[in-house]
C-alpha cells in the first residue's frame, strides 16, 4: 500500500535575491492544501553565515575547511527531513530544500572540490543527480529585475549586482547534469514567476492543476448561499486568520496566519495601487507575525476563517468561510476562488453559486473587514 504514495525531494536554488524563501512558502501551502505532508529544509548557508562568518577574515585553508563542514552539516539536516518523509506511509510527501548538496560547489575552485568528493567518498551522481528528484534554478533578481534587487531583507546578503550576476551564473551550472532541472527566469512578473516554479514541480510529479498556473491566469470570487453538510470531495481544512495594519502612505498591509493546530505559516501582505493593484508577499516568522499584531488597524476587525481547498474538474478551489467573532455582514458568508484563465470558469455543481463577486469592492476582504 506504501507504493502508491510518493516521496519527492526537490532543491530550489540560484543566485541572490531570487525569490526561493517566497517559493518554498508558496510551494508548500499549495502541495498541503493537495493534502501532502511538506517539509521545509533551511538554508545552511545562511544558518552558519548568521553565526558571524565573514569571508574576508577566512584563510584558504579556513575557507574550505568551512565549505566542507557546511556540506557535511547539510547533509546531515537534509537527511534528517529525508528520513521523516520515508516514514509517512500514508501520505504523499514532497520535501523542499532551500539550496543543496551541489551549491558549494560554486564557491570552490574545481579542483578543491574534486578533493573534497574523493576525500569523503562522494561522487557528483551521489551528490547531485540521485539525491534529489527535481532542481529548479531561480535566477536572481540582478539578471533582469534590476530594480527589484535588495540586500535589506537578507543579513547574511552582501552582494552588489555584478557579484550577484556571477554567483548566479555560478549557481545554475552548479546543478548542470542534474536529469531535471528546470531555470525560471525574471521574463513575468514575480507572481507569474512564483507560479511557474509551482507549475514545473506539478509538471515533473504529473499533477495536473489545469489553467491555474497560467501566466494569464486570474482570480475568480463567488458568492456561494448553501455547502453540503457532506463533501463529496476530498479536501483540506486550514484555519487562517487575517490582521490589517495601520500604514501611512495608502498602502494596505495585512498578515496572515494559516495552519492547522499548531503547524502554522506566516504571512506578510502589501497592496499597492495604479495601474490595478498589486501585492507583494514576504513569508514571515512566527515571532515576526507576533510582533506586526501591535500595529493592527483599528478600523478593521480581525477575519477568521475555515479554509477548504480541494480540486474539482482538474480546477483548483479555495472556499473560505467566515467565522465568528466577525461583523454581522460577514456571519454564515461564505466565498469561493479559484485561478483561471477561463472566460467561463466551470464550477462545482455541489455547491449553490449565488453571483460573481469578483469585481465587487463590497466582497473585498479590505472592505468585509471594517468596523463599520
Amino acid at each position: 500500500a506504501a507504493a502508491q504514495y510518493r516521496k519527492h525531494r526537490i532543491v530550489l536554488t540560484g543566485g541572490p535575491c531570487a525569490g526561493k524563501t517566497t517559493a518554498q512558502t508558496k510551494l508548500a501551502e499549495f502541495f498541503e492544501n493537495l493534502g501532502w505532508k511538506v517539509y521545509r529544509v533551511p538554508e545552511t548557508a545562511t544558518v552558519l553565515l548568521n553565526g558571524g562568518v565573514k569571508w574576508p577574515e577566512l584563510s584558504p585553508a579556513q575557507a574550505y575547511q568551512f565549505q566542507e563542514d557546511l556540506l557535511r552539516t547539510l547533509l546531515q539536516i537534509e537527511q534528517t527531513f529525508f528520513a521523516l518523509a520515508s516514514g509517512h506511509d500514508d501520505k504523499n510527501v514532497l520535501v523542499i530544500c532551500d539550496r543543496g548538496s551541489y551549491d558549494p560547489s560554486a564557491f570552490v575552485e574545481a579542483a578543491e572540490w574534486a578533493k573534497m568528493l574523493r576525500d569523503n567518498g562522494w561522487t557528483a551522481g551521489t551528490l547531485r543527480d540521485e539525491r534529489y528528484n527535481h532542481v529548479i534554478h531561480m535566477v536572481s533578481a540582478a539578471n533582469g529585475a534590476e530594480e527589484y534587487y535588495q540586500v535589506e531583507n537578507n543579513s547574511a546578503r552582501k552582494e552588489g549586482l555584478e557579484l550577484a550576476r556571477e554567483l548566479d551564473r555560478r549557481a545554475s551550472e552548479a546543478w548542470i547534469g542534474h536529469p531535471y532541472l528546470d531555470v525560471v527566469d525574471n521574463s513575468t512578473t514575480f507572481e507569474v514567476k512564483i507560479h511557474r516554479v509551482i507549475h514545473d514541480v506539478c509538471q515533473r510529479l504529473g499533477i495536473d492543476v489545469g489553467d491555474r498556473l497560467a501566466a494569464n491566469s486570474r482570480k475568480r470570487k463567488y458568492l456561494v448561499s448553501r455547502a453540503p453538510e457532506v463533501w463529496p470531495v476530498k479536501h483540506v481544512d486550514f484555519e487562517v486568520e487575517h490582521a490589517y495594519l495601520l500604514t501611512t502612505d495608502g498602502t494596505q498591509a495585512r498578515i496572515r496566519r494559516r495552519g492547522q493546530g499548531a503547524d502554522c505559516t506566516f504571512m506578510h501582505t502589501v497592496r499597492t495601487g495604479g495601474a490595478g493593484p498589486r501585492d507583494r508577499r514576504v513569508a514571515i516568522s512566527a515571532r515576526e507575525y507576533t510582533s506586526l499584531l501591535a500595529q493592527r488597524d483599528p478600523a478593521h476587525l480581525p477575519v477568521y476563517k475555515i479554509r477548504r481547498c480541494f480540486l474539482w474538474q482538474d480546477c483548483y478551489f479555495q472556499l473560505d468561510m467566515y467565522q465568528a467573532p466577525c461583523h454581522p455582514r460577514c456571519a454564515g458568508l461564505c466565498l469561493l476562488e479559484l485561478h483561471t484563465a477561463k472566460e467561463e470558469a466551470v464550477l462545482p455543481d455541489f455547491l449553490t453559486i449565488e453571483r460573481e463577486v469578483t469585481s465587487d469592492p463590497a466582497f473585498s476582504m479590505h472592505a468585509l473587514s471594517m468596523r463599520d
